[in-house]
């Protein structure tokens, strides 16, 4: 850490040799744990690939696929076969094959289908849509992770950003301290300067030692969402605007929504996009048409079902009384076809059919509020995205400003012109504006990713990334 080396450590004191130990034990030790070179996309593909949460939800999706077999299952037809060894006291008579002696072994083999059955081609159809429902609630879940992961690491560059700033301030406070340790020396002030610059040293060093800890928190929530060790330390690739800003790339849009009329056609535009690629509303159309299938299948109720059925039986040996009626070898077989049409049924199919088309509206309804609900949402993502970018530019006049206000201070301190309070608080401003300066970009990548959530579309993974900011371009322009 910078300014370590400078430390005047000619008046120690208990509490002051004390956290000098504690700000020491929290740094990280890189040498203990592997290092690794790590890009922000690369960060999200292994969680997507690896986190155990999202490998679970495709593990469930896997096993909500085979509703669709059970289901199938129903219309192809079922064979059978068994064995069977019977002693009686005398011979028993069976409407399919007639006399049977005392003592018989037989095999037999059956098959039946279902020929037609509207409830089972209805049942088919409805879960093939529900599955279809159940992988657009897996890509939610994709959505989100890709979120969690990206913001976890714009976390960690955040808070390493943060330390760097913390460590120039204490890099001024020393500097301020030299100085002012040399004009004590040569009498130009008093020894209690001295002490207010040692006071202000430790100051820096505990908001050292807390940004610290909250930069580890933040890598073991990196790794974590990754499905790596915790102490896993990585250098990670800067995010940057000019790379990562979709259309807050390209100068032409910036300029154009700086107009709140603009901007309202901008946000109409991603409206747009977000409404045709949401997983959310085609989770729910799927539904609606799984719904649809069960209501057309409850109106169909009086239409008969046709199933068919084949078996042979064959007596593999026979003995005792009846047994020279029945010889072993003798081979029966059947082949039949059933018609099943419900005539009377309490009531129970036309409650169905009220409850389906009841179902089927309630799902209507549903989607279009989600619709509603999701149009609200990346209008306000997307506002605050637009408000976000704009600071930007504010925090870097900010931080300028402050700079030239710390050099004018600073000079005068050093002429004797001014005291350490007027440099303290110089000071203190330069360090609020600096930290300002680098929140206000990771908040823009943060609320910008957020506006990405919502609308189910990542730049860095879509091809026709570019091609829809020279379309914002456009409409931005006519």
């Amino acid at each position: 850490m910078k300014g370590w080396a400078r430390f005047d450590r000619s008046r120690p004191a208990m509490g002051s040799l004390l956290l000098l130990a504690l700000v020491s034990s929290a740094r990280p030790v890189s040498a203990q744990s592997p290092r690794c070179e790590l890009g922000w996309v690369e960060a999200i593909e292994q969680a997507l690939d690896a986190n155990q949460a999202l490998i679970a939800a495709r593990q469930t999706l896997e096993a909500q696929h085979k509703d669709i077999a059970i289901a199938r299952s129903a219309m192809l037809p079922n064979i059978g076969a068994g064995s069977t060894a019977q002693i009686s006291e005398g011979p028993t008579f069976s409407s399919t094959v007639g006399l049977i002696p005392e003592r018989t072994i037989n095999a037999v083999g059956t098959v039946s289908w279902t020929l037609y059955n509207h409830a089972d081609i209805d049942s088919l159809g409805a879960q093939k849509h529900l599955y279809e429902s159940q992988q657009q609630s897996y890509q939610v879940s994709r959505v989100n992770t890709t979120a969690a992961a990206a913001q976890s690491y714009l976390s960690v560059l955040l808070q390493q950003a943060l330390l760097l700033v913390q460590e120039l301030n204490l890099d001024l406070t020393q500097e301020s301290l030299e100085v002012t340790r040399a004009q004590e020396g040569a009498g130009a002030v008093p020894y209690r300067e001295v002490l207010r610059w040692e006071a202000q040293s430790f100051a820096d060093r505990q908001s050292i030692a807390t940004q610290q800890g909250s930069l580890l928190s933040s890598r073991f929530g990196l790794n974590q969402i990754r499905n790596r060790p915790a102490e896993e330390i990585c250098t990670l690739e800067e995010v940057t605007v000019e790379e990562h800003g979709f259309f807050f790339s390209s100068e032409g849009v910036t300029e154009a929504i700086r107009s709140e009329t603009q901007a309202e056609l901008a946000r109409d535009y991603l409206v747009t996009l977000g409404l045709s690629r949401s997983p959310i509303l085609r989770s729910l159309d799927a539904q609606i048409h799984a719904e649809w299938r069960r209501k057309k299948s409850t109106r169909r109720w009086m239409i008969p079902s046709l199933s068919g059925g084949a078996g042979a039986a064959a007596f593999l040996l026979t003995g005792g009384e009846g047994a020279d009626q029945q010889p072993a070898g003798s081979v029966f077989w059947r082949l039949g076809l059933q018609l099943d049409w419900t005539v009377l049924d309490g009531g129970y199919y036309i409650a169905s059919m009220n409850q389906a088309k009841a179902s089927f509206g309630s799902l209507q309804w549903q989607r279009e509020n989600q619709a509603t609900a999701l149009e609200q949402e990346i209008r306000s993502t997307a506002a605050v995205a637009m408000k976000a970018f704009a600071v930007i530019e504010l925090a870097e006049q900010r931080l300028e400003t402050a700079k030239q206000n710390h050099e004018l201070v600073n000079e005068a301190y050093l002429d004797g012109a001014t005291s350490f309070l007027d440099v303290v608080d110089a000071q203190q401003l330069l360090l609020s504006a600096n930290i300002a300066a680098r929140q206000a970009v990771y908040e823009f990548l943060s609320a910008l990713l957020s506006l990405e959530q919502t609308m189910a579309y990542y730049p860095f993974f879509e091809s026709d990334a570019d091609a829809r900011v020279r379309e914002l371009e456009a409409t931005l322009r006519n």
